[in-house]
């Protein structure tokens, strides 16, 4: 492959720099900050409705607004988890865990500048290392088989111990919930079905949206309901731009963490079939095993929030490498982008670069300025969103109700998943009253089919052996090292102290 010259970029910046195409570029942050704001509706939904009218806008138009609306719904999607306790999309449900603890406590304007300048930093860093090293790097996606799928999900779920909660039984049982859930739908090896209940619409498995929607923001309906306001009596409620301007502050304490948990993001979304959702919890399963005060994690930690939304906007810049590089999606999302593409007749792959140069370039420089222009959109609509704070609990808890059943069946549009949303979030109170532990449940429940399904690949593939490749083996490594080196830190600590 060749690459592009100094005046090629340049070409591709004026490109951006032109009217039209940077109107597309605020049109979709703007939109995406409406869609990523409206639970169970992502940006992979609505640019999917929107595919048959890119074909008049040209593949780089279109691909801007596609991308631009991909980075600023990311991060919108953490406003309702902050502020309401409902994911806006799969990869937003770690946001809930610190967020709308901040929210309860008063903070909310703190948990949005948090949210809003972690997600900046993070797209940021997806965006340069997109722009710098796309044309290396996408060809080692290639290099991800089942073995190395596997080890991935082992390493997540190496997060599990530090999900557990105050109860280690407690969260191991949790988690084997998870993972006993996770086997529910068709066998994908012989085609048989596992669990279903008789219920035809569990042939594929719990929905993930309904789930979530259940277990955060069903589940929280019993606790508010009996409240006056989402602020809890006695605290003072902090919103307006100084309290987001705060939050900004605190999360720059924590540039390591920023920086660490942003290119968790990149490397997962280059990774194809992984996406933000597991992203995520990687990453905050990380932060927290790191921390030197793991103990506040789920009790509005500055920390958490961090790693979750530094990750979450970090994953559009990795994900769009091995889309136009090998032309392999790396999200459900930049399957809709090279859609786009080819219907404008630009066919992603190893020859993109070097048949449209200047596009390729004005695309990346777009992730740049997208991630630019998020600050201070995000940081208008923080302003606003916090007043939701300021609604009573008689208004807000039959709205809240609403966004959760309507999230659940604008998924897949099936009324059975609003009755999943309505059982899960009975679960999801009982597991929070009695101590055992959402996360570790949720966790297992996104990990275990793509476990499952790996290793039973690899084995059947290349044997035993196809664990010991060089990517595989250095993955299990890691997580042998992030399971220990942890522990031997803070007794190395206790020993000095």
């Amino acid at each position: 492959m060749e690459f592009p010259g100094m005046d090629v970029m340049l070409s591709g910046l004026y490109l951006l720099a032109q009217p039209t195409v940077l109107m597309w570029l605020a049109l979709g942050m703007m939109i995406g900050l409406v869609v990523g704001g409206i639970p169970g509706f992502n940006d992979t939904n609505f640019l999917a409705m929107t595919l048959p009218f890119t074909v008049y806008l040209g593949s780089t138009n279109a691909v801007i607004f596609m991308m631009a609306c991909f980075c600023s719904s990311q991060a919108a999607g953490s406003f309702p988890a902050i502020l309401l306790n409902i994911p806006g999309t799969p990869s937003n449900a770690t946001t809930c865990l610190e967020g709308f603890k901040m929210t309860r406590e008063g903070r909310a304007g703190q948990a949005m500048g948090i949210s809003i300048i972690s997600s900046t930093v993070g797209g940021l860093l997806g965006a340069v290392f997109a722009l710098a090293l796309t044309p290396v790097v996408g060809v080692y996606a290639l290099n991800f088989g089942p073995a190395e799928m596997f080890m991935l999900a082992v390493f997540g779920m190496s997060a599990v111990g530090s999900l557990t909660g105050k109860s280690v039984m407690k969260g191991l049982f949790s988690s084997a919930l998870g993972l006993l859930l996770a086997c529910v739908g068709t066998e994908f090896q012989k085609g048989y079905t596992r669990a279903p209940f008789g219920f035809y619409q569990l042939f594929e498995g719990f929905s993930l949206i309904a789930v979530l929607l259940g277990v955060f923001g069903f589940a929280e309906l019993f606790s508010l309901a009996g409240e006056e306001s989402l602020v809890k009596k006695g605290r003072r409620n902090f919103t307006g731009y100084g309290s987001i301007f705060e939050g900004m502050r605190d999360a720059l304490k924590y540039w390591g963490n920023m920086i660490r948990s942003g290119f968790i993001g990149i490397v997962v979304g280059i990774i194809p079939g992984t996406g933000a959702a597991i992203a995520t919890w990687i990453s905050y399963g990380q932060a927290k095993q790191w921390s030197k005060n793991p103990e506040k994690f789920g009790t509005g930690c500055v920390e958490g929030l961090v790693a979750s939304d530094a990750c979450n906007n970090g994953v559009p810049g990795g994900a769009l490498i091995p889309t136009v590089t090998l032309g392999i999606p790396g999200s459900g999302t930049t399957l809709i982008v090279m859609a786009a593409m080819m219907i404008n007749g630009v066919t992603p792959g190893p020859s993109f670069f070097n048949e449209h140069a200047t596009e390729a370039y004005a695309i990346l420089f777009s992730l740049v300025a997208a991630n630019l222009l998020l600050l201070p959109l995000g940081i208008g609509a923080a302003r606003v969103a916090t007043n939701v704070t300021t609604v009573p609990n008689h208004f807000l808890v039959p709205i809240i109700c609403l966004f959760c059943l309507a999230g659940g069946f604008a998924w897949q549009q099936q009324l059975f998943d609003m009755y999943l949303v309505i059982i899960f979030g009975i679960v999801g109170a009982i597991m929070s009253r009695y101590g055992y532990s959402v996360p570790a449940f949720l966790l297992s429940l996104l990990l275990g089919s793509l476990a499952e399904k790996n290793f039973i690949w690899a084995v059947e593939i290349g044997g035993v052996s196809s664990f010991l490749r060089p990517i595989a083996l250095g993955t299990l490594l890691a997580t042998i090292a992030v399971l220990i080196l942890p522990v031997i830190l803070k007794f190395g600590r206790r020993s000095r102290g």
